[in-house]
């Protein structure tokens, strides 16, 4: 499988979504919801993917989808 080095997430503070350079461990995917994400939902689905064995990125992706859904679902 191709490695890519962006993303496209829902960014809960802008709430929309956008690409964005993918972080290459934990402490920078927490670093990033900290700075974008007003809800712990997003943090707590993060930590719960990741002890599941997903990937950073996908636990991020997943984080951003809880986050949209916690806004009521908006689309972008």
């Amino acid at each position: 499988m191709a490695q890519y080095d962006h993303m496209r997430w829902y960014n809960p503070k802008l709430r929309r979504f956008e690409w964005r350079k993918m972080p290459e461990d934990d402490a920078g995917a927490l670093a990033l919801l900290a700075s974008a994400s007003p809800h712990e939902v997003a943090v707590a689905t993060y930590r719960e993917w990741r002890a599941l064995g997903a990937s950073v990125t996908a636990s991020l992706i997943r984080a951003g989808d809880a986050a949209r859904n916690h806004d009521g679902g908006q689309r972008s």
